[in-house]
This record gives C-alpha cells, structure tokens and sequence, in this order.
C-alpha cells in the first residue's frame, strides 16, 4: 500500500473512533440532534457512538471493515436526511454545512468499502 494512501485510509477512519467516543460524553451536546419523533433518544445518541466505535475496529481488524464501511455510509446520508436537511430548512444554516459534510464522508465511506477495505466478502456477493 502506497505511503499517500496509508495516511489517507487512517486520516478517515480515525476521526470516527473520536466521533464514536465523543457520543458517551454529556448527553445534552448530542441529545438537541436526535429527531423528536425517534423515542428513547438516548438510546440513539450510544447506538450511533457504538456503531462509529465498531467501523474502526472493523478496520483496525481487517474483518469486514467493507460492510462496515458500507453500512457506515449509509448511517450518515440517514443522517443527512432525518437531521440535517430538515433543519436546514428551519433556517440552521450549520445544517447546511453538515449535509455537505456528511454527504462527502458518506461517499468516502462508499469508496473506502470499494478500493481499500481488505475484506472484500460482502462487496463480491453485491458485485455478482
């Protein structure tokens, strides 16, 4: 693997190990972005934590870090279109940022799962 795109592979998927812990600190930083018709938002703040937890260590143990990426791509267009979208168009104009950032690391998502995951076993079945 090249040196460029060693650093890059470990220059996304580090961030989510801090993102993913980030969600275990105060809740009330993270509950105000929880939908209010989704119940248990709690729930959903360590949920969301966990899942960015287990997309590094997928990678980090080189065992299906593709369909983490995958499924990790789809968490955050989910994102971009239950919370950031809708409070765009309440006139948050930091949504608007975040629906371009999330859309962005999602396709990084969707190519981290294409051209550098090393379990490649469930992007061969989707490839068939």
């Amino acid at each position: 693997m090249s040196r460029l795109k060693y650093f890059g592979k470990w220059m996304f998927v580090l961030p989510f190990a801090a993102f993913g812990a980030l969600h275990f600190g105060p809740l009330e930083f993270s509950l105000p972005y929880v939908p209010e018709y989704l119940p248990f938002p709690a729930f959903w703040v360590y949920f969301t934590g966990l899942c960015l937890i287990a997309f590094t260590l997928s990678v980090l143990f080189k065992k299906l870090d593709a369909l983490a990426a995958i499924l990790l791509g789809i968490m955050l267009l989910s994102f971009v279109l239950m919370i950031h979208i809708p409070k765009a168009i309440e006139g948050d104009f930091l949504q608007v940022i975040a629906t371009f950032r999330d859309t962005a690391m999602a396709g990084a998502a969707f190519l981290y799962a294409t051209y550098v995951a090393v379990d490649q076993r469930f992007t061969q079945l989707s490839n068939k």
